[in-house]
């Protein structure tokens, strides 16, 4: 999973040249040259090439949280679901990552746990100024 945006390293997608790996984006690697010192890695298609000392914007993704899989979709997700921090443990948050399953969805947790999640309604108020930028459009 790319860590931050880089809008500056290349990829080759089909014979067509591109620019730009995204903050969430998932992919593959495809191949580490050990020699040369790049890894390859297959975003949808997309490969890009990082250098070893540029590794650090790259990690496993073998599990990741509900945050970081917003936008995206998997075949399979596993949720373990755990007691927590009530603002952690939403309706909101479990919304959206029963939403990241495309064909199966397993929980793995306590029923308590999820029906509290499921009547927890509290959303926390967002100040971030985009109704003032869109009242000029």
């Amino acid at each position: 999973m790319q860590m931050k945006n880089n809008y500056d390293i290349e990829w080759e997608q089909n014979g067509n040249i591109g620019n730009g790996i995204f903050n969430g984006e998932m992919g593959t690697i495809i191949k580490i040259n050990n020699i040369s010192e790049y890894v390859e890695v297959n975003f949808d298609g997309k490969i890009a090439r990082y250098e070893f000392s540029e590794l650090d914007q790259i990690e496993h993704s073998y599990a990741i949280t509900v945050h970081k899989s917003q936008g995206s979709e998997f075949d399979v997700v596993i949720m373990p679901v755990v007691r927590s921090a009530p603002m952690l443990l939403t309706r909101n948050l479990l919304y959206t990552a029963i939403t990241r399953a495309k064909k199966l969805l397993i929980i793995i947790g306590s029923q308590d746990v999820i029906n509290f999640m499921i009547k927890n309604t509290d959303a926390k108020v967002r100040n971030t100024g985009l109704e003032f930028k869109m009242e000029g459009i």
